[in-house]
């Protein structure tokens, strides 16, 4: 009994451990166009876009724009609800996939 419960207590240390380590799903937040790594044009048939992660992102709707950077990858967020009040009138999902440069897997 006392073996299964120290086992139980590792593999729980282990868990935490590994959530404590883990990189956090962060959420995209606004910044300015000077510091956007590219721009991105949403037109009227825009239903979607792809980022990586840690970029910043210059979007040019009609005569507005907007720049957002993205810290979290692996996850989709609706542009709509990330763009100023009035620009979109519309779902878009914008997608962020593992910046391949940060991990290893880009061109060298």
């Amino acid at each position: 009994m006392k073996l299964k419960t120290a086992a139980a207590l590792v593999l729980l240390s282990l868990g935490l451990a590994g959530t404590a380590m883990a990189k956090p799903n962060l959420m995209p937040s606004v910044s300015t166009p000077e510091a956007a790594d590219k721009m991105i044009v949403i037109k009227d048939t825009t239903k979607h876009v792809n980022v990586f992660e840690n970029d910043t992102v210059l979007f040019k709707v009609g005569d507005k724009q907007f720049a957002i950077k993205f810290d979290g990858n692996n996850v989709y967020y609706d542009l709509q609800t990330l763009a100023p009040p009035g620009v979109l009138d519309r779902k878009i999902k914008v997608y962020v996939a593992p910046n391949p440069k940060e991990h290893g897997q880009g061109i060298p």
